[in-house]
C-alpha cells in the first residue's frame, strides 16, 4: 500500500492538472483567442478569480488570474458577445460590441471596469409582471438582477422595482410557483446611474397533467 501512496499521488495531480486546462464542453475547437484585463471600476485594481466568457451561451470561458488577466483560447473563427462577472461580489458587465475572432487570431484588449455589487448603485430596473393567459397582474413573483444579484416581490398589481444597482449589464429573471420561470430576452443595461423601465414579464402557468 506504501508504494501505491506516491503513484496516487501522481494520477490526482495529473487530473487536476488536466481539468485545469481542458476545453469547455461541448465546444468546437478553433486556433484563435480573447484576452485582456478586468478591474474594478471603484479602485482601479485587477480582479482575480472572475470568469469571463465568449459566445451567446458562454460555451467558451476564462477565469482572472491575480494579475486581473484572462485568456480565452481554442476559439473558431466568428463573432463572440464576451461578458465578465464575479458572481456575489461584483455586476456582470457585457462587452459594448461583439468581438470578431480570424481564425489563428490572438484578439487583445476586451478589457471590462466591473461595478462592485452593493456599491451605492443609483440604477433600477422596473416593470410588471402578467399572466400570460388572463392578462391579470401576478403578485409575489420574485424579480431577480443579476447572477446572486439583489431581487423583490411584485406587489398586488404586479409591478416590481429593483433599486440601488450599480451600472452594469443584468440577467432578469421572473418566478413563481405554478408559473415557468422565464428570463428577460436580452441582458438589461444600466447606465450612469439612470433608472431603466418596461422590463415586463407574461409568465406562462404550469399546466397540469390532468388537464
Amino acid at each position: 500500500m506504501k508504494k501505491l501512496f506516491p503513484i496516487l499521488a501522481l494520477v490526482a495531480c495529473a487530473v487536476l492538472m488536466v481539468s485545469a486546462t481542458k476545453p469547455q464542453p461541448n465546444a468546437a475547437l478553433g486556433t484563435g483567442s480573447i484576452a485582456g484585463l478586468v478591474t474594478d471600476s471603484v479602485t482601479g485594481q485587477p480582479i482575480a478569480g472572475a470568469k469571463v466568457t465568449a459566445g451567446c451561451c458562454g460555451g467558451y470561458y476564462a477565469m482572472t488570474g491575480d494579475d486581473g488577466r484572462y485568456v480565452i483560447q481554442n476559439l473558431p473563427a466568428g463573432d463572440y458577445p464576451v461578458k465578465a462577472m464575479k458572481c456575489g461580489t461584483y455586476v456582470m458587465k457585457q462587452y459594448p460590441t461583439t468581438v470578431h475572432v480570424d481564425e489563428g487570431q490572438a484578439v487583445t484588449g476586451i478589457d471590462f471596469a466591473l461595478a462592485p455589487m452593493g456599491g451605492g448603485g443609483n440604477g433600477s430596473i422596473s416593470g410588471t409582471v402578467l399572466d400570460k393567459r388572463t392578462n391579470e397582474p401576478i403578485a409575489g413573483v420574485k424579480v431577480s438582477a443579476g447572477c446572486c444579484g439583489r431581487s423583490t416581490l411584485t406587489g398586488s398589481d404586479g409591478t416590481y422595482s429593483i433599486a440601488g444597482l450599480a451600472d452594469g449589464s443584468y440577467t432578469v429573471k421572473a418566478m413563481k410557483a405554478g408559473y415557468q420561470c422565464a428570463t428577460y430576452p436580452t441582458p438589461v443595461v444600466i447606465a450612469n446611474g439612470q433608472p431603466v423601465t418596461g422590463i415586463d414579464f407574461h409568465l406562462v402557468p404550469r399546466v397540469d397533467s390532468n388537464d
